[in-house]
């Protein structure tokens, strides 16, 4: 209420009074002062219960009021108004004092003047005294606050001096005091109260009617509503502004105390609207996980909220005042992306996007953001409100959904992949077999048929068969033989299943140095055992396919195996010492289905060049065999 009452008199100030602009005036524009002028009196029961005032029981001996605030926010009418005042009092042969500013003491004197008062002859009667407010406020002050005995002897001393020197039948004097005025606007507000307090209690020991004035420009916040309350508490009657309150008629006074309940009612609306919008603000002040701000017309911070500072890392101070460019990065700002997003909420209305702005210390966060431009009731842009919410953990899922896809899909190749290799790889074992069966077991047995047919056809001619003959034969047989245990051997080694991996190996080493030329070494843990068979049958193609692998690709003329068993795992690992990676050519074909394989047991298989060669590794995790697992 306070705030839309001082609004009016903001450029009312108490100590800039222009008394030679303001209140000088013609002498032909005035009117003598007489005791038609005598002011209506002001009965406390007048005023509306709806008025913020509360009127304490102070009444005058002679039936007006005896303690009176007047709230201006011109100076030229509070003068006319004491004009009036003080010069009826006088021309009736009352006493007056005044206790005034030296700008309004003389403006005063100019305007009795200038309606034919001489105030000589009152003021050497002693009935008309006049008091610098400055001076007099300095004698009655104990420090910060006035000392009631100072104020008694002081003023209650002139007043009794004055009342002895009336020249009414029924002396009342009249007061006009300022030293409230001076202790509000220096903001000492309790010396200011205390001092209306002391007037009051000076009341009951003199009879007099006291006029205090304050400017309307002491009253501009809203936190001083309280305060203004006081004030009001403190007097008999409260002169609204603008008034010219014991000058009015009934029928004026009744038309304004309506105005002004009107404006009360006014007032108290906008009152509401500021608390919701307080309330408003509060709200948005709280929210931590959206950063809620105002920006002008320009694009730079208005406004700031706790989850701005949380999101974006500015505090308040830091961030008011600049361009919301200081969120953007580089190339956005290259690509003018800021200035773009204002236009289209001008042009649309509101604008909304999604991507990675810079955080104060530099980090990135993914944003989405939605800019509003905010317009007044005539539809002119005043600003624009900025919502903005931090959708890095949302955004980070999305990346891992879609890492995990393109993990999917390369899966996906990766199980095509080795399924076209397991074909080729199948094709590949078919014709070593084929090209096996052929070079070897099927040289022998056609060697074996050419024989066995020259030993038919001299049994038909009836020549004799030599010995020699029947021992070639035999060999032939037991080559045979030998050739087709050593493929079914390759293909799937009895040994293997009969004795495990560690006396398997020896004696496909010693198969494959025959056939290769290749000398190899083993080295085996003193403690190895028997291993789970699916464990058994992986390490054993592992080490099938490397040696082939070294056999073909590697020029190495030696190999070297070792078997060994840790707290945990089962490692094999093959070492040649030929021509390393750059050498092996098709190498990781036929491995790769092995890594599989020893992928699915738990394992791995590691490939790595050697100084010099290449090394393969593989590790499996220990299981139990088929016949612990059953025995336990």
């Amino acid at each position: 209420m306070i705030d839309a009452i001082s609004n009016i008199g903001e450029n009312s100030t108490l100590n800039t009074f222009d008394s030679s602009a303001a209140l000088q005036q013609p002498k032909s524009a005035v009117q003598p002062i007489t005791l038609a002028d005598a002011p209506a009196v002001a009965h406390p029961s007048v005023l509306p219960a709806a008025l913020p005032v509360v009127l304490p029981a102070v009444a005058a001996a002679i039936g007006h009021p005896a303690h009176a605030v007047q709230f201006y926010q011109d100076e030229h009418l509070l003068i006319e108004e004491l004009t009036r005042l003080i010069g009826t009092s006088l021309v009736s042969g009352d006493a007056a004092i005044v206790v005034a500013t030296k700008p309004h003491r003389e403006a005063l004197e100019r305007s009795l003047a200038a309606r034919g008062l001489n105030t000589d002859g009152a003021t050497a009667e002693g009935r008309y005294v006049v008091l610098d407010a400055a001076e007099t406020l300095a004698q009655i002050m104990r420090g910060q606050m006035p000392d009631p005995e100072r104020f008694a002897t002081i003023l209650g001393g002139t007043i009794a001096k004055a009342k002895t020197a009336s020249l009414a039948t029924e002396p009342c004097t009249v007061i006009f005091g300022e030293m409230v005025a001076i202790l509000w606007t220096e903001g000492k507000v309790e010396a200011a109260i205390g001092i209306e307090a002391l007037w009051n209690s000076l009341a009951n020991q003199h009879s007099f009617s006291l006029r205090c004035a304050y400017p309307m420009s002491g009253f501009h916040q809203g936190a001083q509503e309280e305060l203004y309350k006081k004030i009001c508490a403190a007097h008999s009657t409260v002169l609204p502004p603008g008034s010219r309150g014991l000058l009015f008629s009934d029928d004026e006074r009744l038309r304004t105390i309506a105005k002004l309940q009107q404006k009360l009612d006014a007032l108290e609306h906008e009152k509401a609207l500021h608390a919701s919008e307080q309330r408003f603000q509060l709200l948005v002040e709280a929210a931590q996980d959206y950063a809620i701000f105002m920006l002008d017309t320009e694009g730079r911070v208005r406004t700031w909220n706790k989850g701005g500072e949380r999101i974006k890392g500015y505090k308040a101070a830091e961030i008011l005042g600049k361009h919301i460019s200081c969120f953007y990065s580089d190339e956005d700002l290259r690509a003018g992306k800021p200035q773009r997003l204002l236009d289209r909420a001008l042009r649309d209305g509101h604008s909304e996007d999604e991507g990675w702005r810079q955080r104060k210390d530099g980090t990135r966060f993914w944003a989405n953001v939605v800019i509003t431009a905010l317009k007044d009731a005539d539809g002119r842009v005043v600003g624009f409100s900025k919502v903005t919410r931090d959708f890095t953990e949302r955004m980070q899922v999305h990346l891992a959904l879609q890492e995990s896809k393109r993990q999917l899909q390369e899966s996906e190749k990766s199980l095509r992949d080795l399924s076209l290799n397991l074909l080729r790889t199948q094709d590949e074992e078919r014709r070593r077999i084929g090209r096996d069966l052929h070079d070897s077991l099927g040289q022998y047995l056609a060697a074996l048929k050419m024989k066995l047919d020259g030993l038919q056809a001299a049994t038909e001619r009836h020549q004799s068969i030599g010995a020699d003959d029947f021992s070639q034969c035999s060999e032939l047989v037991h080559e045979s033989i030998k050739e087709v245990r050593t493929i079914s051997y390759l293909l799937y080694p009895p040994m293997l299943e009969e004795l495990g991996l560690k006396s398997a190996i020896p004696w496909y080493l010693e198969g494959f140095a025959q056939r290769s030329g290749i000398q190899t070494t083993f080295e085996v843990s003193a403690d190895f055992t028997r291993l789970d068979r699916d464990v058994e049958l992986a390490l054993f193609r592992v080490l099938q396919e490397s040696l082939t692998n070294v056999h073909r690709h590697s020029g190495s003329a030696t190999a070297d195996v070792s078997l060994m068993v840790t707290e945990e795992n089962v490692v094999l690992m093959i070492r040649d010492h030929g021509k390393g990676a750059s050498g092996s050519g098709t190498l990781g074909v036929g491995l790769r289905g092995m890594s599989e394989r020893v992928r699915q047991l738990g394992g791995d298989l590691e490939l790595s060049s050697s100084e010099p060669g290449f090394r393969v590794k593989a590790s499996v995790p220990l299981r139990k065999t088929d016949e612990d697992s059953a025995s336990s």
